[in-house]
């Protein structure tokens, strides 16, 4: 296995290497593309969506999970509940979430580590100014208390 990477012949031109170029928004920008793309190829969902109402996530399972994580697309009309339904269905997880003293799944956004209010939509949490979610993005599906209304350690579900 060759661990030493030649520089390309444009490299050679400017006298740069591949780390010392800046990195922009651009390239950001395309990296968040493709990887929209890849998403896309392997989420599930309900097929019968029209493409123009999903909205991709790459959704963490909670801690103790079998898998880490798993693609997934819903509906931007459907509630964080129903959102929360059809992902606990898709990666046969327990859902409690009708029984009065059980811990509850709740989907949890990424930077805050907020559960999502059951009763908003999704759409509506797309369009938040501060801290929105986005298509492509993560999202966290977690066991909580009633109580709870952040998760703690949200980097660790990263790891």
């Amino acid at each position: 296995m060759c661990l030493y990477a030649y520089p390309s012949f444009s490299d050679s031109k400017t006298g740069q290497t591949a780390s010392k170029r800046r990195k922009g928004a651009k390239n950001s920008a395309t990296a968040a593309k493709v990887a929209l793309m890849k998403l896309k190829m392997h989420a599930d969902g309900d097929q019968s969506l029209p493409q123009t109402e999903r909205i991709y996530f790459q959704v963490f399972l909670p801690k103790g999970s079998k898998e880490k994580s798993k693609p997934m697309f819903f509906c931007h009309r459907w509630s964080v509940g129903k959102a929360v339904d059809f992902a606990a269905a898709s990666a046969s997880l327990k859902n409690d979430n009708n029984k009065f003293a059980a811990k509850k799944l709740r989907l949890c956004h990424v930077t805050s580590g907020q559960a999502l209010p059951l009763d908003h939509t999704l759409e509506s949490w797309m369009a938040k100014e501060a801290c929105p979610l986005h298509s492509g993005g993560n999202v966290i599906l977690e066991y909580l208390s009633d109580d709870e209304q952040f998760l703690q350690d949200v980097d660790s579900y990263f790891e």
